[in-house]
């Protein structure tokens, strides 16, 4: 934690949040707007804090952002304990709450308060706000006379799970202190940690953090109807499913472009039924079109595509479930020869993409475009000028197939298809084909 004269220049805030993962997108948006964060994740960090940098200390310290939403109680401790420090009640103070616990201190309820989840716009407009007026957000000062929530929190549990135990003042405090002294436990498996609006933070924001703090678990994504789940572990895309009608992101063209399987043995085989409702990938594996290995890198491939598509993601929600292990099909890849795809590497692909969709802007083609060619400019070309690509989708614009229609026949992406489509319209060699209207 930076400690130098021109750190202490920033206002600083004192941020409890007991969630690493949560805590680093508000902290990151504080930081971008000129405030020095203090993070504490338990009592004792946030009381050694606010002595170092509060009143006692260089005095950089001017809000305290309070997460009460995890565990009141436990919160209730925190602020409990930080009043009672000289300077602690001059200084406002903001609480973080949920939408079904809007009220979680009873003694601190005249306190401002951000609700999760919120943007980072609505978070710096309330620390904004409650810093210029200091008095409207003020520390309480009688939360020495309410009791202490951590202890009766405690009290109910032992009473509920060792009945027979009685705990006086002295054993509950003495418990308390050594639980704040021990390690954070992990977020339970399957509990949501996360969740941010895509309209404000950027999914590759999102990925970025999670692949520096190498977690484990699901990313799960929401925009108008589409879903999708990317299964991340320790920086790598194992696994990514897309919930829609799209056919340019199911597994079946990656088998095809993989030359695995031409395109007509492919919709033989989707047409036979599968009575035990096996996943695609492995009914091929049992029938012997493709290897465990190979399928592996039909998995990682899909995945690519889809990050790069869920990038283009402008509005909807995505919720973090952190996991001790992925379940048995999204980590198969790892284990078939060791195929994987780093976070970094599936954010570059769909970064490059973005930009290069940005160049083309209203000209880039569509996915059911039919472009004409011009056959007389073609002849007069000679052939090597020409890239290889550019000649393979040159031969299939013929005025009938669609842009889709030619990724399935050259076996590659759509995206691949349109960058060379969008060259070939810009020299003239090609031009979309307009349908007559009918009068």
């Amino acid at each position: 934690m930076p400690d130098t004269p021109k750190a202490r220049k920033a206002p600083g805030i004192l941020y409890y949040d007991p969630n690493p993962t949560t805590a680093k997108l508000a902290t990151a948006s504080l930081r971008l707007a000129g405030y020095e964060v203090y993070n504490a994740a338990g009592q004792r960090e946030a009381v050694t804090m606010f002595k170092r940098h509060g009143a006692g200390g260089d005095n950089s310290i001017v809000a305290l952002l309070l997460d009460a939403s995890t565990d009141p109680a436990v919160s209730s401790g925190v602020l409990r304990e930080l009043v009672r420090l000289p300077g602690a009640s001059d200084i406002p103070g903001i609480l973080i709450v949920s939408r079904r616990n809007p009220n979680p201190i009873p003694a601190a309820a005249g306190l401002p308060t951000v609700r999760r989840p919120f943007s980072s716009p609505a978070l710096l407009k309330v620390v904004g706000e409650t810093i210029a007026s200091v008095d409207t957000g003020r520390l309480p000062t009688d939360m020495a006379a309410a009791p202490d929530q951590r202890k009766v929190q405690l009290q109910r549990l032992l009473a509920k799970h060792l009945p027979g135990v009685a705990a006086n003042e002295q054993a509950l405090s003495a418990l308390l202190h050594d639980l704040e002294g021990s390690e954070e436990l992990p977020s339970p498996p399957g509990a949501q940690s996360l969740q941010v609006d895509l309209a404000t933070t950027r999914l590759e924001s999102v990925l970025e953090m999670l692949s520096d703090d190498s977690v484990t678990g699901v990313l799960s994504l929401k925009s108008n109807e589409r879903e999708a789940k990317l299964h991340l572990e320790r920086g790598r895309i194992r696994l990514a499913e897309y919930f829609s009608d799209d056919e340019d992101l199911k597994l079946g063209r990656f088998v095809v472009e993989g030359g695995f399987m031409r395109d007509d043995e492919l919709e033989d085989f989707l047409s036979s039924r599968d009575p035990a409702r096996r996943p695609l990938g492995q009914r091929l594996v049992d029938a012997g079109f493709i290897t465990p290995t190979e399928l592996a890198s039909v998995i990682i491939a899909q995945a690519r595509e889809i990050t790069c598509h869920l990038l283009t993601f402008r509005i909807g929600v995505a919720g973090f479930c952190p996991l001790e292990q992925l379940d048995a099909v999204a980590a198969s890849g790892a284990e078939e020869g060791k195929i994987e795809l780093a976070v970094s590497e599936a954010l570059l692909d769909g970064l490059r993409r973005l930009d290069e969709a940005a160049l083309m802007g209203p000209h880039m083609p569509e996915l059911d475009d039919v472009y004409v060619r011009d056959d007389a400019k073609v002849s007069r070309m000679a052939r090597e000028i020409l890239a290889r690509d550019e000649l393979d989708v040159l031969e299939l614009i013929n005025g009938r197939n669609s842009v889709k229609e030619i990724a399935r026949r050259t076996r590659t992406g759509t995206f691949a298809v349109a960058r060379v489509v969008y060259r070939l319209s810009k020299s003239n060699v090609v031009r979309r084909r307009i349908t007559p209207v009918t009068v």
